[in-house]
């Protein structure tokens, strides 16, 4: 995107060279016979790219599929299927399509598809979860097969951010076979094509030899589903895997001095929390929300289990969003004045409780450190984990898990709008947790301005309103750090995703 305020807000990819004795067997060779595998922690939702938000799903379904724009590695926003926008008035977009494009299927993409697909995710029938992304959107309107103008309710200055994910489906295909085919058999214009997917084993894509922007280098993508971190390293030792990501520090060690691995450690926009069902006891009382936040030891945790490659989120908000407020304190580490404040609200002798979480890895050890220190104030929490994240993701959806650990990665959007708005607007997707008139005033009206600095301001109230009701135990932003096959002309992207189109292999 053009803006300036948002370019400037990244961080560096710090790449450190190791090795070990291995040597990928899956990378084997280049050219379209080639093949690249990926490790996921977790298995994904569904395939229907407008029925999620969940990491490995966006990373498959950007293989699979195209978006109107394209998030470059530097986090620009390209042309896409689109192949140029403008912002005719406050209110009005227009976006000049790419002509000649085809779906696997051989259906044509044109301004039909785009009406399509962005209607669909807004129509509340169809209870997509990225429907509050693009909710300022009013009107889609075909101008031409191959221009479309997009309306919005208020300015909306992020309108082209919640477009780069956002994938084009096919209309005619849909219609056809159905939402539950679609998300088993998904038809896009992407770089690859949905192979196999056995459920909770592997995912495997092909090559899309006609791709509008040249066939890919790498013929076959393989995302394999290994939950166990210590078995994801095994596997890249063996040639099994070629790339894993969220290896804890503490795990990097052994694969650090082998000429054939490589580690990255990059900085990321995700922010892990534990959050409240503020509506539900003893979590509607802000007094045992904010003993919690004082009970447990988060810098303890970003040291010894992150080895220090995070910081800290004191209202939730990154500070790599724009409208971060650093005037925000975090909550001290003070378990004397946890008791306190838990006596005060009528928990002097603690409760018992569930803490529900999906991700393996960090998310066990975090578990574990959490509930370790709760103990201490007298919470007693039991770990409740879901083995698929479609599970955890429905119960979350449903206002089901009134005390969960749960991370979001604000779809790459560097504004403090993508992480506000889905958690506290009382429309956003998990909205129901918590959220005040006074806070859906401030998101919304943030949202609508296009004065920078007036929305610095809305943000900074909205932060200061959230540190005060502590809806969440706020937690920290993690470094991602990668570890590779030296076989690869790889570099890690900062919105996570792990895109073979723009990965080649040595020879």
């Amino acid at each position: 995107m053009k803006k300036k305020w948002l370019l400037s807000l990244f961080a560096v990819l710090l790449a450190v060279s190791a090795g070990l004795t291995g040597c990928s067997q899956s990378s084997s060779s280049a050219g379209g016979n080639s093949e690249l595998v990926v490790a996921f922690d977790a298995d994904v939702p569904t395939m229907d790219p407008h029925m999620h938000n969940e990491p490995n799903a966006i990373t498959t379904n950007w293989h699979i599929f195209d978006s109107l724009l394209f998030l470059s590695r530097d986090l620009k926003i390209e042309p896409g299927l689109a192949e140029s926008y403008e912002r005719k008035d406050d209110l009005t977009w227009i976006f000049k399509l790419r002509q000649g494009v085809t779906f696997h299927n051989g259906e044509e993409f044109n301004a039909e598809a785009v009406k399509f697909s962005l209607e669909r995710v807004l129509d509340e029938k169809q209870k997509s979860s990225q429907r509050g992304n693009i909710s300022a959107i009013s009107e889609v309107n075909i101008i031409d097969p191959y221009t479309v103008e997009i309306k919005t309710k208020e300015p909306y200055n992020l309108l082209p951010h919640r477009l780069f994910y956002l994938s084009i489906v096919p209309p005619k295909y849909v219609k056809e076979v159905g939402d539950q085919t679609f998300a088993e058999k998904p038809v896009g214009t992407g770089p690859y094509k949905l192979s196999e997917w056995v459920k909770g084993d592997k995912i495997v894509l092909e090559a899309n030899e006609q791709y509008f922007k040249g066939a890919p280098k790498i013929g076959k993508v393989t995302f394999r589903i290994i939950p166990e971190v210590a078995t994801q390293i095994a596997e890249l030792q063996s040639g099994g895997v070629d790339i894993i990501r969220m290896v804890p520090p503490d795990m990097l060690t052994q694969l650090e001095g082998n000429p054939q691995i490589s580690i990255t450690s990059t900085p990321l926009l995700r922010v892990y929390y534990i959050a409240f069902d503020t509506t539900k006891k003893p979590f509607d009382d802000v007094r045992v929300r904010q003993a919690m936040n004082h009970a447990v030891n988060i810098e303890m945790i970003m040291d010894k289990i992150l080895g220090g490659k995070a910081v800290r989120t004191p209202a939730g908000v990154n500070p790599n969003h724009f409208g971060f407020d650093a005037s925000v304190q975090p909550y001290t580490y003070d378990p004397e004045k946890a008791k306190a404040l838990l006596a005060e609200a009528g928990y002097a002798d603690g409760f018992e409780t569930e803490l529900h979480y999906f991700t393996p890895g960090i998310g066990q050890q975090i578990t574990d450190a959490v509930i370790s220190d709760l103990s201490k104030v007298g919470i007693k929490a039991k770990a409740k984990f879901y083995p698929e994240s479609s599970s955890f993701v429905e119960k979350q959806r449903a206002g089901d898990l009134p005390f969960r650990l749960g991370h979001w990665g604000s779809y790459s959007v560097y504004d403090a709008d993508a992480i506000l708005q889905p958690m506290f607007d009382s429309k956003g997707v998990y909205g129901k947790y918590f959220n005040t008139p006074e806070l859906d005033g401030l998101i919304n009206e943030a949202r609508s301005s296009v004065d920078q600095e007036k929305r610095k301001g809305l943000y900074s109230q909205a932060q200061q309103l959230i540190h005060k009701e502590a809806p969440w135990i706020f937690l920290f932003s993690p470094m991602d750090n990668q570890v590779y096959n030296n076989r690869l002309k790889f570099e890690a992207r900062a919105d996570e995703r792990i895109y073979a189109y723009e990965i080649e292999l040595n020879q």
